[in-house]
């Protein structure tokens, strides 16, 4: 990674650096899975106007840092299942399991018992990495 690109991030904290990733990241979320102002939930199927869109994590971001800024963790989902429905997990796991193949859920799922035995934190250059990975990708 170029050096400028770190120094342009110097001033900035681990918490910071994670907010402004996530921005990223789930901007990219959000416009990957929509067409013409409208997406469909992972959870519950329904296609909706992406003011309703959010990124649902399988895996919470807060609880499990590993997965925070795994695009086959994190979909489109409606307010409704993200928020009121604390996830929908039954549900989204099966749309999992259409989107990502079984195997890659499984890989998900290792991912998350591995990062049981470990406790894991984000360092400043996979941060940066991460936002300068997203902002890219983002129109």
């Amino acid at each position: 990674m170029e050096a400028s690109i770190i120094r342009h991030y110097h001033n900035k904290s681990i918490s910071q650096l994670i907010k402004l990733a996530t921005k990223y990241f789930n901007n990219f979320i959000r416009q990957r899975g929509t067409s013409g102002g409208y997406f469909t939930c992972i959870s519950c199927g329904r296609t909706q106007s992406i003011s309703q869109l959010n990124a649902g994590h399988f895996y919470s971001a807060g609880a499990h840092a590993v997965t925070r800024f795994d695009e086959d963790n994190t979909w489109e989902q409606c307010i409704r299942c993200n928020l009121h429905l604390h996830g929908n997990l039954t549900y989204y796991r099966k749309g999992l399991e259409q989107k990502i193949g079984l195997n890659r859920l499984r890989k998900l799922d290792e991912k998350i018992a591995m990062s049981r035995h470990t406790h894991f934190r984000w360092d400043r250059f996979s941060l940066i990495e991460i936002i300068e990975r997203y902002k890219s990708k983002v129109l």
